[in-house]
């Protein structure tokens, strides 16, 4: 539990996208340890929250589900983004918090754009950043036979880029998930006398939910050798790359099997991925479970193969489960978690052939037995992370905080 330098009941509203990735587990965590020690706490998410999720944020006093929905790239999108942040306004002016904690630099440009509607309630925020989102940030066409609906795209894409910039630049106070994040974003300009680097923290199995029947086969048998990973299927996460090496390395050892865990609009690519490969009885797409880490610690290792990522969490949960990784290169997150708990194998980004040899490595050498419980709860619990963000709440409030604290 955090303990506040001042005691208070200040109101502290954490705007969250969804229920997708680890900010919302983050956010989830943090109003917990806010609510435990006597802060007022809401949650505003824009889009619908699995009633799971429902459940999680039940420690927010009030939870406002904005069920916001559409395209939120190009023309239209920019007209969606305004409406949102239209219907933001409101929202905030009628919970009047005394700070506003936007997880993830989209929903601190909305917040951004927002503040500038004639009428708002005006609110110091903090920005927390979760994602690299200079690899987000979509790239202007650079073709030559620019047609008039190109020539808009791009400039839609310029004007949201410099948004979203100039939203991080205004922000009250910055928060980054790793330092390799932080190092990523100085160019920017941004405003480092307030900020902190905080790591989301491995938050275990919410349940002891029963394995996937094949998983648990697979696992149980003593002649093969099993990887998982876990990340929804999305161009960042690149499961061709892993597909490919994985089909590689199974040319050297056919006991070798891979559990996907997760969803994502590209699943069904993926699995005629698998099939082409002539790998898909050697892998299985156990979908979404709310027990990763009892996959992780039966598993010989976590494989990673992300073009980009915030920090790549599951890396720690892994190392958390008792196993060690395999991972991309990426520019953010995974060295530095190799570095920090020093264990875990890396490989460039998109290197099919690099990849298949780590595998096949690890298959050939005995399973490694990780043991860093003390470096978890150092840096990775949830005290660890509520302590670190309520340093920078406070010096927020004395920067921008009117109230009289009682």
């Amino acid at each position: 539990m955090i303990e506040p330098m001042i005691k208070s009941k200040q109101h502290i509203c954490h705007l969250v996208l969804s229920n997708i990735g680890g900010a919302p587990r983050t956010a989830d965590s943090l109003i917990y340890s806010q609510s435990k020690a006597g802060y007022k706490v809401s949650s505003v998410v824009l889009t619908n929250l699995d009633p799971q999720w429902i459940v999680a944020f039940q420690a927010a006093e009030k939870l406002i589900i904005m069920k916001v929905a559409g395209s939120l790239f190009y023309i239209g999108g920019a007209i969606h983004q305004l409406w949102i942040a239209i219907q933001l306004r409101k929202v905030i002016s009628d919970l009047k918090p005394d700070i506003v904690v936007c997880h993830t630099v989209f929903i601190t440009k909305l917040f951004y754009i927002s503040q500038l509607i004639p009428g708002s309630f005006s609110v110091p925020s903090i920005s927390y950043i979760h994602t690299d989102v200079i690899s987000e940030l979509p790239a202007e066409s650079k073709s030559r036979l620019y047609s008039l609906i190109k020539l808009l795209q791009n400039l839609f894409i310029v004007i949201d880029n410099w948004i979203s910039v100039r939203s991080l630049q205004q922000a009250s106070g910055l928060v980054f998930v790793c330092k390799s994040l932080y190092e990523r974003f100085l160019h920017l300009g941004l405003n480092t006398r307030r900020m902190a680097i905080c790591y989301n923290p491995a938050i275990p199995d919410p349940n002891h939910q029963p394995l996937n029947a094949t998983a648990e086969s697979w696992f149980k048998s003593p002649d093969l050798i099993t990887f998982v990973s876990a990340a929804r299927f999305h161009h960042q996460k690149d499961h061709p790359t892993l597909l490919k090496a994985f089909a590689q390395a199974s040319q050297y050892h056919s006991n070798i099997r891979l559990i996907l865990l997760g969803d994502g609009g590209l699943e069904t690519q993926i699995q005629e991925l698998a099939t082409s490969l002539e790998i898909s009885n050697l892998v299985l797409f156990a979908g979404t479970v709310t027990n990763p880490r009892a996959y992780f610690s039966l598993s010989r290792a976590v494989i990673l193969a992300s073009h980009y990522e915030g920090f790549g969490m599951v890396l720690v949960e892994a190392v958390a489960s008792g196993v060690t990784f395999i991972s991309s290169d990426c520019p953010v997150g995974p060295r530095e978690i190799s570095e920090v708990l020093q264990c875990g194998t890396l490989v460039p980004t998109s290197d099919v052939a690099a990849l298949a040899q780590a595998i096949i490595t690890h298959v050939e050498t005995p399973k490694e037995i990780i043991d860093r419980s003390e470096q978890i709860e150092a840096l990775f619990s949830e005290y660890s992370c509520a302590n670190s963000l309520e340093m920078l709440l406070q010096e927020v409030f004395e920067v921008f905080g009117e109230k009289v604290y009682k």
